[in-house]
């Protein structure tokens, strides 16, 4: 098939897939009257989830990257005076 049908070949799917279509719109609507809940309600809490994962991240990322820049400090208080004397010590030769 040419690639210019290639959108109309992904969305057809004939009339036994409107009327799939139609009976699961039906089944969700029916299940969300029954709970009370809107469809904004329902992408508004998808939305607020992914929100509170991302903040959660991003908090725990910021106490990672805390401690590593803790461990950096102290390392280097060592590692740094340690590789000047070596570099001293190995310019006397």
């Amino acid at each position: 098939m040419p690639e210019e049908n290639k959108p109309r070949r992904i969305f057809r799917g004939g009339s036994r897939t409107i009327i799939q279509l139609i009976i699961a719109s039906i089944v969700v609507g029916a299940i969300f009257s029954f709970v009370g809940l809107s469809p904004n309600e329902f992408w508004r809490g998808i939305y607020n989830t992914f929100k509170n994962i991302i903040t959660a991240l991003g908090d725990s990322f910021t106490e990672i990257a805390g401690t590593l820049a803790g461990y950096l400090l102290i390392g280097a208080a060592i590692v740094i005076p340690l590789w000047l004397i070596s570099r001293l010590w190995a310019g006397r030769k």
